[in-house]
C-alpha cells in the first residue's frame, strides 16, 4: 500500500513520462516533415502547428509516424521513399 506522498510522486512521474512521450512524438513528426518537404526544423514545426493547431499537432505527428512505419521494412530507410 502506498502512502499519499508516494502516490503524488508516482502521479508526477506519470505526467513527466507522458509529456516526454508527447515531445518525442512531436519531434519525430517534425523530422518527417523536414524530410518530406526538404525544409528547416523551424519551418516544419511552424507548418505542423499552423496546419493542425497546438492540440492537433501530436495527432498529426502520430499519423505521419504511422505512415512512415507502415512503409518501412527491415532493409530500407523508410524516409528514402519520400524523396
Amino acid at each position: 500500500m502506498s502512502t499519499p506522498d508516494q502516490a503524488a510522486r508516482e502521479q508526477a512521474a506519470r505526467r513527466v513520462l507522458h509529456r516526454l512521450q508527447q515531445r518525442t512524438t512531436l519531434n519525430e513528426g517534425i523530422g518527417i516533415l523536414q524530410t518530406w518537404n526538404d525544409c528547416e526544423q523551424q519551418q516544419a514545426r511552424d507548418q505542423l502547428r499552423t496546419d493542425n493547431g497546438s492540440n492537433g499537432q501530436n495527432v498529426e505527428a502520430d499519423r505521419m509516424i504511422a505512415v512512415v512505419n507502415a512503409t518501412a521494412d527491415a532493409t530500407t530507410d523508410p524516409d528514402a521513399d519520400w524523396d
